[in-house]
Parts: C-alpha cells; structure tokens; sequence
C-alpha cells in the first residue's frame, strides 16, 4: 500500500477505515461502562475516563487512534476492505495505552 492510500485511509472523511474505528472506540467505550463492580480492571478509572471522551465524540476518538490501527499489517495492506472484526480487535487491544494518555 503507497503511503498516500494510507494517508487517505486515516484522514479522509469518506475513509471506510475511519468510520470502522469511529464504530469500534464507540463500542469499546460502552463495553468500558460495563466493566464496573467485581473484578474490574486496575486502571479502571483511567479506562472510565477515556472512555467518557469517547462517547463525547466518537469521530475526535477515531482521529486519534487510527495511525495505531494502521500499524496492523492486515488493516495497513487493504485499509478500505478491513473487516469490521479485524478493526474492532486492533482497538480494543489499543484501549489501556489510550486509556494512560
């Protein structure tokens, strides 16, 4: 993939890519929400935070995070055909180093 299709893929506003990590940091932050009680994480608070900022703005939290999902060689290779499955993986296995700041 030239750099510039990854450019796209990460900045434009009709990105497939961007919209998918757009759906899928909204997701995570509501599956956040349901980690509260027995056996939540210990840096819940931090995860809570981010995840509060995600629901605010899903789109300003795709911006942010998708340069790291582009990091993922399956997602980098075809950007506009990355399966929702795939993107929703890479972000949530990105959550605790957004959720540090």
């Amino acid at each position: 993939m030239a750099y510039a299709d990854i450019y796209a893929a990460a900045v434009s506003v009709d990105s497939p890519l961007l919209k998918q990590t757009a759906v899928a940091v909204a997701k995570a932050a509501a599956d956040i929400f349901n980690e509260g009680g027995e056996g939540q994480p210990a840096n819940y608070a931090d995860r809570l935070s981010w995840a509060r900022a995600v629901i605010a703005d899903p789109p300003a939290a795709a911006a942010k995070m998708i340069w790291k999902v582009l990091e993922n060689a399956t997602i980098q290779a075809a950007p506009g055909e990355a399966v929702d499955g795939d993107v929703q993986f890479v972000v949530n296995s990105l959550v605790d180093t957004f959720a540090k700041g």
